[in-house]
This record gives structure tokens, sequence and C-alpha cells, in this order.
């Protein structure tokens, strides 16, 4: 099968950069294919010929490339990105891979804006690009949106209404013609009404929001791609209530550009921004330039990545010490 044969993955993201990876790695009778779902001990991918199951017997991620033959599905290829949370029993999860785009999506009516600015340090640690879409904003109190904007300063913010129509094709053209979004946030953030209004179809399942506290059932159980009909791929994903970091205090700081900054004007280079004299982020704190919350949020998701990297870096091995010389004995060395 020739490159040229690959049409078929164009809606799933093929293009140059994807057929430079399969470079020297297919075959006779091996074929490139994208993980669409992932199941216990087969995948579904998408290859030239459509979407069909594999068998595998490695670890793979929803937006994976792989290379198909005789005995199933290979190790992925190397990923430019990759989406993932700490998971107490296994280190790692990987909740998707190969993402141009993270749409964080936070609900007008209940937003989270500690929680956002934990998905957006998971976002900017994935090598991936970070987009908020305010969703429901035709439920949103006056000047919320402005608000969040001001708060999120490092990051593009949408206001959404899948309701209204509002920003539903400010995020399609985010995609087109070929790039991957994945889907991030808590159960009845309207994730797959968003994901709809992007199909132009109902496919899929949107359940009922509590009342009590705008949390929805989920509705999404599982991680899938889908192709959108305008161009690019999107990554569905199931509310998580769990989303710890992986130790990379980086995506925190680029999380945080506003306090970065503040940082540099410290008198201390390894500023906790606690008690030290001198703390240019505590006084912002203290003239009111800074919100205390921000601040708080910040600490502890600064806390929970240095402490993680601490967790899963080994320390150095310690310099093998040379052996000490016996004592000196007379006796036994000295002759008469």
């Amino acid at each position: 099968m020739t490159p040229g044969s690959y049409e078929g993955l164009k809606p799933y993201g093929w293009n140059d950069r994807v057929s430079a990876l399969f470079a020297g790695h297919l075959d006779s009778g091996e074929y490139p294919a994208r993980v669409v779902r992932v199941e216990r001990i087969r995948a579904m991918v998408a290859g030239p010929a459509g979407e069909h199951f594999v068998a595998t017997t490695v670890p793979l991620a929803v937006g994976d490339w792989v290379v198909v033959g005789g005995e199933g599905a290979g190790p992925p290829l190397p990923r430019w990105s990759s989406l993932a949370r700490a998971d107490p029993d296994h280190g790692a999860q990987v909740l998707a891979a190969n993402v141009d785009l993270v749409i964080v999506t936070s609900p007008a009516d209940h937003a989270n804006p500690a929680r956002v600015e934990r998905e957006l340090a998971l976002a900017w640690q994935s090598q991936a690009h970070p987009l908020v879409a305010v969703t429901k904003a035709d439920l949103a109190p006056p000047g919320l949106v402005e608000e969040l904007r001001a708060r999120w300063s490092g990051a593009d913010v949408i206001s959404v209404s899948v309701r209204d129509g509002r920003g539903v094709d400010e995020v399609r053209q985010r995609l087109a013609p070929d790039l991957t979004a994945v889907l991030l946030g808590p159960s009845g953030a309207g994730k797959s009404s968003l994901a709809n209004a992007l199909l132009d179809d109902d496919r899929q399942v949107v359940g009922e929001v509590r009342s009590g506290d705008g949390r929805g059932r989920h509705t999404t159980t599982s991680r899938q791609l889908v192709c959108l009909p305008g161009g690019g791929v999107l990554i569905d994903t199931p509310g998580l209530r769990s989303l710890g970091l992986l130790g990379a205090t980086v995506g925190v700081e680029l999380a945080f550009p506003d306090l970065a900054d503040l940082a540099e004007q410290c008198r201390f280079g390894n500023c906790s921004h606690t008690v030290e004299p001198g703390c240019a982020v505590s006084a912002a704190e203290r003239s009111g330039r800074l919100q205390p919350e921000r601040l708080a949020s910040f600490r502890k998701l600064q806390a929970e990545a240095q402490t993680d990297e601490k967790r899963v870096t080994p320390l150095p091995a310690r310099p093998k010490q040379p052996r000490r010389p016996k004592r000196w004995s007379r006796d036994a060395d000295d002759e008469d």
C-alpha cells in the first residue's frame, strides 16, 4: 500500500507530520492506523479502509498512531503530545495522545476557577495548547466571562453556548483542517453537548444535570475519537474527579504566567512566595493586584507538583567512597 492510498486517513488527522512518523516503519502487508477507542485486549482503529478492531498486547491511548499487521497493532509511534494524569495505582494514565488542543470546559452556571487552573497545568504539561470554553454562556451572570478571562490570562477563553450557537464556530475553526482536540472537564460541563454541536449531530449522549450542584451523570463512559465534518478530530472524555499532576512544575508555571512575571521581581531566586522578605508575589496580594484565591491555587498546585516530582525522580547515587587503608601496625609491618 503506497502513501497515496492513505486518503481514507485524512479525516483522522493524517498529514505530512503523521506521514513522517511512519517513514521506514511499514513493511509489506502492514498499514498505518489511528486508535479510535481502547478496550481491554483490543482497540478500535481507523485504517485506510475504515474502522475495525485489532488485537493489542501493549498499552495504547486514544489518538495514538500505530502500525497494523498480521499480529495486530504494534506499540504506539512517537507521540508529539500526551495528556496524562497521575494514577495512584499505575503511576500515570494517558487520557489522549497526539492532540494539538486541549479544550477545557467550564460551565458558566457552576464555574470552578481552581479546577480550570489544574486542567490548564495538565494541558500545558501535555505539550498541547490549552483553550478554555466557558460553556452554557447563556446562563452566565453579568461580567463572569470577562472576570474569568482576566483570571486565566495565560490561555485563550471562548464564551460558548450550544443553545444559542455562540462560540461554536470559533471552536470549530480552531481545529480545521487536520488538528486534534480533546475535551476536558467535569461531568455536567457540557462536553457532549459541545461535541454534538461541532459534529452537527446528536451522536454523543447528553444527560440530565442535577439542579442542586450542577453535576451531570457520566454520559460519556469512555474516550472516543470522532472526525468533524468541517475538518479536524475531536476526542471526548468522561468527567474526571481526580486530576493529579505528574510532577512537572513547568505546567503550573505556564498556567500562571502573571505569577511567573511577578516572581522574577522577588528578592530571592528560590522564593517560595510565602514568608520570604522582598517577595513581589506576596506584595501583589497585599496590594490587591493579585487575587488571594488565585495565589492559593498556585501554591497548592506548585506544592503538589514539587512533591510528586521528588517522588518520581530517583535520588542521585552516592559516590563510592575509597576504602580506608588498614591501620599501620609496627608489629606486623616493621622489620628490625
